[in-house]
């Protein structure tokens, strides 16, 4: 398959999928600052434990994450990618005891299909572009090798992840594909691009997030740029929340709704609030704000919370606002997964907040209505 006739060429890619890799260069430049300011051992270990924690929460095993560490490694990464080079990787997954959630070939790769492989990662584009070209490439040939089956291939995830390392940007993290994004899906391989760039967002936001150790928020004003989305935030949480109690009270004449916010610096007198707030934080002890939509529809309530929060330490200006809802009732509580599993929206410290405002709002669309759709179930 050739994936430039279909669009790989990043003149032809829709708009906003251009518009995503232009916001990984941005945050590429922070990510690359902040490592400055840290040993190279330290970032290096840190990233170690990442990536063996997130392989653990897949249900791989220590093989796996040993594999996808080795192969992306600066030794690994300072290599040129040749057919030999492929041929050699794919024998080493092929050999993988347990490739946890990832789908491991039974066939060798001929070395024809190899030497295309090492052709599409050289390929002279955006390297997100790049790493999204090897990723298709390679699960088109073990698709005709292997025939088509269930799951995600490890191969080309570990190729992509070394295109990645090579151009200087972080390897993969190993995860599931994001529940949703705040945004439509985006058709063919134009989609496959927009995941990748997602990916990649994710993962430097990880990888900016680690701090050591648990340390407390500076007590810094809040940036503007956060103060403007946690208000526009509230104000669209209580409009959605009037629309969403008409449509409840059909159900329970008795439904009830609210809204509630709060931040690290005036956590408010509820206490479940900052908790749940809390444990939506990517960097540990980070300055947050959230509000909550609470609803309330006979035995069964449901929380809502949207977080704004800083990203990194020392202060790197980046924000995400993430969500996660809790489903309580008299059986007990429960997360929401389609919605605590969403990946947020990524805030540039130079973004307007009229310019995320679209994403973040369509992010807290699609959480209400996931949320409502599990709630209206009980």
């Amino acid at each position: 398959m050739d994936t430039l006739r279909r669009g790989a060429d990043p003149e032809r890619l829709p708009e906003r999928v251009r518009e995503e890799l232009t916001d990984v260069d941005r945050l590429r430049e922070i990510w690359t600052q902040h490592r400055q300011g840290r040993p190279r051992e330290e970032h290096e270990a840190a990233r170690r434990d990442l990536v063996r924690r997130r392989v653990r929460e897949l249900g791989g095993g220590p093989e796996l994450a040993d594999l996808l560490l080795s192969a992306t490694a600066k030794e690994a990464a300072a290599t040129p990618v040749t057919a030999g080079v492929v041929a050699e990787l794919a024998e080493h997954v092929r050999a993988l005891p347990g490739a946890g959630p990832y789908r491991s070939p039974e066939h060798r790769l001929d070395e024809g299909r190899a030497g295309a492989l090492a052709e599409a990662a050289a390929l002279p584009v955006h390297p997100v572009v790049r790493a999204a070209h090897v990723y298709a490439e390679a699960e088109a040939a073990l698709e005709e090798i292997e025939g088509a089956g269930d799951g995600e291939w490890l191969l080309p995830w570990v190729l992509a992840s070394l295109v990645l390392r090579r151009a200087g940007l972080p390897p993969l993290l190993p995860c599931r594909p994001p529940s949703f994004t705040g945004r439509g899906p985006v058709e063919g391989f134009a989609g496959t691009v927009s995941r990748f760039a997602h990916m990649v967002t994710w993962t430097m936001r990880e990888e900016l997030s680690w701090a050591p150790g648990d340390a407390p928020s500076s007590g810094a004003p809040v940036p503007p740029l956060a103060a403007v989305i946690r208000r526009r935030l509230a104000e669209h949480l209580r409009s959605r929340s009037e629309a969403v109690a008409l449509i409840l009270r059909a159900l329970d004449p008795q439904t009830r709704t609210s809204v509630r916010s709060g931040g690290s610096d005036s956590p408010g007198p509820d206490r479940a609030d900052a908790l749940s707030a809390a444990r939506t934080l990517l960097t540990p002890g980070a300055a947050h704000w959230w509000n909550v939509l609470e609803l309330s529809v006979g035995d069964a309530s449901l929380a809502l919370t949207v977080v704004v929060q800083e990203i990194g330490r020392p202060r790197t200006g980046v924000l995400a606002v993430t969500a996660d809802a809790c489903l309580t009732t008299p059986e007990g509580a429960r997360d929401i997964p389609d919605v605590s599993g969403a990946e947020g929206v990524t805030a540039m410290p130079t973004d307007s907040a009229d310019e995320r405002w679209p994403q973040i709002r369509d992010l807290v669309d699609e959480a209400v209505s996931r949320a409502m759709s599990e709630l209206t179930q009980v």
